[in-house]
């Protein structure tokens, strides 16, 4: 089940929420249960967010698991279990991007934009060519404020509606807005250059 199909009935019923509610009282089965039913859409999230290719993607889901588990007392059911452990995931798998964009930063002089390519990989050119803005995000995202980045990877590569962030991160949609027009502005500025990329930016503003 895909995150974005769970959030549908998110309202009528989560399956998880009593397995959830035991794994929070520390009770092994029920830990055990409830890992080895969220470990495949962790590393899902993590795949789509890191790229399928990345050499760490089991061990990133692994923490996100980890902080799936420490956030339990702090989920407060206003969406499904699935739906929190998709976030979760993915912003442990932004934050892993952005510490080896600043890992990059520190090595490698800035006289061009290296984290506007994956080393090896297609740069932004070819990668809006295959009309996929996801790729694109992916490498830039580790640029923008938190907030901002999180906002653009729920919805560029999760697929998350304006509506299912807001309820999210327990924000209003029109925060939700604005925080995505702030993202697409800051990444047209890093992407002035490339007509292509520039109308694909503009896909659902």
């Amino acid at each position: 089940m895909s995150c974005l199909e769970d959030n549908v009935s998110a309202v009528r019923h989560d399956e998880l929420a009593d397995l959830a509610a035991a794994a929070e009282r520390g009770e092994p089965v029920a830990l055990r249960t409830l890992l080895t039913t969220i470990m495949p859409l962790l590393l899902r999230v993590v795949r789509r967010v890191l790229g399928p290719g990345h050499p760490e993607l089991e061990d990133v889901a692994f923490q996100a698991a980890h902080a799936v588990l420490e956030g339990l007392p702090r989920f407060r059911r206003e969406g499904t279990l699935r739906h929190y452990a998709c976030r979760v995931a993915a912003f442990t798998a932004m934050n892993v991007r952005r510490s080896e964009a600043a890992e990059k930063r520190s090595h490698r002089r800035e006289h061009f934009d290296v984290d506007l390519c994956a080393a090896g990989g297609p740069g932004p050119e070819q990668e809006a060519a295959s009309a996929s803005l996801t790729p694109i995000v992916r490498e830039l995202v580790a640029t923008l404020p938190q907030m901002l980045a999180e906002s653009l990877m729920l919805h560029v590569v999760l697929g998350y509606t304006v509506e299912e962030i807001a309820q999210a991160c327990g924000v209003p949609g029109e925060t939700v807005r604005s925080r995505l027009r702030l993202a697409r502005r800051a990444l047209r500025k890093r992407v002035l250059s490339s007509p292509t990329l520039l109308e694909a930016l503009e896909v659902g503003s």
